[in-house]
């Protein structure tokens, strides 16, 4: 079967069809039925997609063929199955579909309409189009899609389709930027400020006086408001031209405190009921927690990993790195229980490092016994890429916060350095070889925590071990440093300088 797939491909083209039209349509419906068969494995999905599948079929959807629905649903099978990959052969494929359902939404006036937002969050979430950097970036179904989805923001909506709408923006926030809404062709102020004050009431409904399981029960939704907001503060820190007047980022700015305002208290709850209490009370006051629900301590570290955790340090890390006076007490309060999440994360990152090396060996043990390497070296990634790097969101927000008395002293109380010296070396090692695209900024970042650190506490220099492992770091890895990494270089360089002028000579390297 598998080595029929060019000739399904030419049945669905039409190439050979015969004269009588009912025949012909057999065939192609015949022809449908085998490919689906194949796209329920693993192995078909691989020779749909090298065997040129993809584009037969969405040129067979954009043309309307016989069958064209049909053809979308092995689209959306081969795209939740494989993602990006699905468009590698043909990346102009991806388009060509996309713009087909741009269209039709667009015009559509039924409810057809929100099955078609379905669709496009399931085809947008597997885009080959990760081009968020690149400001130029524009598809040609962008403008379409932004006109229908601005004027559909703008309607009377339920709490079903509203969610369906935000999903979408959301996807497409993370595509495009939030700039979308500036390129819509007509109330664009408005526009970014509508979808901005509805992402942060969203927040506040499903975060202010609800139980954990309430919360949790609308994950989905509160992550992809927290994206909106998330690409929100990006643009508006970005420096781009905003055509929006002082009253209106007044505006912006008010909606997303209370939106963040609702993150810190949820993720204080979260402490207070999961067994964490100690690390959020204020020691000026006698707080008594008052236990709502008993749960098991496997059920409260459930809670405490969840991806709506997660993600709501991300957004807040996104608010701490931007935003350095609104909130700042509530922030403070809450770092003692952001470092232990972020303890946790680490001990993850090391132990999935761990087994990611073990795997690499395993797979070398495969080659050399011409046993199953592909499936070792798969497994091995697969446990790696499910690992979340909460720190790397708030590395940012900390290098701002150690320069503040009272947060410096909470963060180094909640032991801030030995955990930092974890990360960075942990960082380096993926910046050695090559595994992460991301750890050159970390490492700098991380880099200024510490310098920052030196330059308030001089004396934990001497009292720290890190702080001699670190200098022992630099001195014997400085000239390792790749040339083009200029400012990897200078970093460690001036932080390296930092510990030596402040190490006091009874210090042994």
């Amino acid at each position: 079967m598998l080595s029929k797939v060019s000739f399904l491909n030419e049945i669905i083209l039409g190439n050979f069809c015969s004269a009588a039209e009912v025949e012909s349509q057999k065939l192609v419906d015949e022809a449908y039925q085998c490919l689906f068969g194949l796209a329920s494995t693993d192995a078909g999905w691989n020779h749909l997609i090298n065997g040129r599948t993809v584009s037969v079929l969405s040129q067979a959807f954009s043309n309307s063929s016989y069958g064209h629905d049909r053809s979308l649903q092995l689209l959306l099978t081969l795209v939740s199955a494989c993602g990006p990959a699905t468009w590698c052969k043909k990346p102009e494929d991806e388009n060509m579909v996309l713009n087909k359902l741009a269209t039709e939404f667009s015009v559509d006036k039924t409810k057809r309409k929100f099955e078609l937002l379905e669709i496009l969050v399931i085809l947008l979430l597997g885009s080959a189009h990760k081009s968020q950097a690149d400001s130029d970036y524009s598809p040609p179904w962008l403008s379409t899609l932004s006109e229908a989805l601005a004027e559909l923001l703008k309607n009377k909506l339920g709490g079903q389709q509203r969610e369906q709408v935000l999903k979408l923006c959301s996807v497409l926030t993370e595509l495009v930027g939030i700039g979308w809404t500036i390129n819509a062709p007509q109330d664009q102020a408005k526009i970014l400020l509508l979808l901005v004050h509805l992402s942060a009431i969203e927040v506040r409904m499903n975060l202010e006086d609800c139980d954990l399981k309430q919360v949790e029960a609308k994950a989905s939704l509160l992550c992809s408001c927290y994206s909106i907001l998330e690409g929100a503060i990006h643009y508006m820190v970005d420096g781009l031209s905003l055509p929006l007047t002082a009253t209106q980022i007044g505006q912006l700015h008010s909606a997303m405190l209370g939106a963040f305002s609702a993150v810190i208290v949820y993720l204080d709850k979260l402490a207070r009921e999961t067994g964490m209490a100690d690390l959020v009370a204020d020691d000026s006051s006698n707080m008594e927690l008052e236990i709502t629900e008993y749960r098991t301590d496997e059920e409260n570290k459930k809670y405490r990993s969840s991806l709506l955790v997660h993600a709501s340090v991300r957004v807040l890390g996104a608010w701490m790195a931007e935003e350095t006076l609104a909130l700042r007490q509530d922030v403070v309060q809450l770092l003692p229980f952001l470092l232990q999440l972020c303890q946790d994360s680490c001990k993850q990152l090391l132990d999935a490092e761990t087994r990611k090396d073990e795997g690499d060996a395993d797979c070398e043990e495969a080659a050399d016994g011409n046993t199953d390497e592909s499936n070792a070296r798969m497994h091995a990634s697969k446990e790696t890429a499910d690992v979340f790097d909460l720190m790397r969101f708030l590395v940012p927000g900390l290098c701002h916060l150690v320069t503040d008395d009272k947060a410096r002293h909470k963060l180094l109380n909640s032991q801030l350095v030995p955990l930092l010296g974890q990360y960075f070396r942990y960082h380096w090692r993926q910046c050695s070889s090559q595994r992460c695209a991301d750890s050159k900024v970390t490492l700098v970042t991380t880099c200024a925590i510490f310098q920052n650190l030196i330059l308030t506490e001089p004396k934990l220099v001497s009292e720290e071990d890190v702080f001699k492992e670190l200098l022992c770091f630099c001195l014997s890895t400085f000239h390792t440093i790749d040339e083009d990494d200029v400012i990897i270089a200078s970093n460690v360089l001036v932080l390296g300088l930092f510990l030596v002028r402040n190490s006091t000579p009874e210090q042994e390297l």
